[in-house]
């Protein structure tokens, strides 16, 4: 048992003396970068985003023509020809 437990730990320190392992990730980088290039979108990929976008704005168009108080407010708008010159703050004409 002390000798397989010195021979991982010889293994361990070996490895850990800058020596590489082989790597499995293949021939360098799998997406090479561009600089200031759109990426290349598949077909699926337009599809998809285009199903996903028009979703969320009918989403967001039946919710807003449903539910348009949310956005507006529950109260009507009040009528600003209806205030009086008192109430907005105006002093009347003959005040000096």
């Amino acid at each position: 048992m002390l000798a397989s437990l010195g021979r991982s730990a010889g293994r361990l320190l070996r490895a850990g003396s800058g020596a590489t392992g082989l790597r499995h990730a293949g021939g360098g980088v799998h997406i090479p970068p561009r600089y200031r290039q759109f990426p290349e979108l598949t077909r699926a990929q337009v599809i998809r985003s285009e199903l996903l976008s028009g979703f969320m704005w009918f989403w967001i168009l039946w919710h807003f023509w449903h539910s348009s108080d949310m956005v507006l407010g529950h109260f009507p708008y009040p009528d600003p020809s209806a205030w009086t010159d008192e109430e907005l703050g105006i002093p009347p004409d003959d005040a000096e």
